[in-house]
């Protein structure tokens, strides 16, 4: 069959044949709005091979916005950067407890993992008893919107840290302990 003969095809600039794309307008955005956000989340709601639900929260003394997030059984957070209501950057955020010293798991996944870093944080106790403090790891990756994404891309970037984060969790709260059922003797 000739190239004239296969619609599904084009030639490039190179002579190659490269299949034919979809046509349609794609929009890519520099900005984005609480709104638009919102949709690209409903796009991934409504995606029946994930599980994603996730809840908007302003808070009403500085007007910013935190979106808390859920992909099958991991929690993050996305927060719009900026004076709004269009946003440049997007941070995306997690928290995990540590079994280990939280350092040198922070060392582990910053060498493994290139799209995202993690930092130990110390959540200080009421109390102010030291020994009460507790020892997370946190994990940000910096969304920048400068220069232009498409809806498509950030969708993609969301699934993609939600892997990522499948992965730390199990690096940094350890592996899962099976209890047994039996005699104790």
């Amino acid at each position: 069959m000739s190239k004239q003969e296969c619609p599904q095809q084009q030639e490039s600039d190179n002579g190659q044949v490269q299949p034919e794309q979809k046509a349609g307008p794609m929009k890519v955005i520099s900005a984005i709005t609480i709104d638009e956000l919102t949709d690209i989340l409903m796009n991934l709601v409504g995606d029946d091979s994930i599980e994603f639900e996730y809840e908007v929260h302003e808070n009403a003394e500085t007007g910013q916005f935190t979106i808390e997030c859920k992909m099958f059984d991991t929690e993050f957070f996305i927060m719009p950067l900026g004076g709004g209501p269009f946003y440049e950057d997007l941070l995306f955020t997690a928290f995990f407890s540590a079994y280990l010293d939280p350092e040198v798991l922070c060392t582990e996944f910053n060498n493994r993992h290139k799209f995202a870093s993690a930092v130990p944080s110390t959540i200080e106790s009421e109390d102010g008893n030291d020994e009460d403090d507790c020892q997370i790891i946190e994990v940000e990756k910096l969304v920048l919107l400068q220069g232009g994404v498409t809806d498509e891309h950030l969708e993609a970037t969301i699934k993609l840290w939600t892997g990522m984060l499948m992965h730390a969790e199990q690096l940094f709260e350890g592996p899962t302990v099976e209890a047994t059922d039996g005699d104790d003797d």
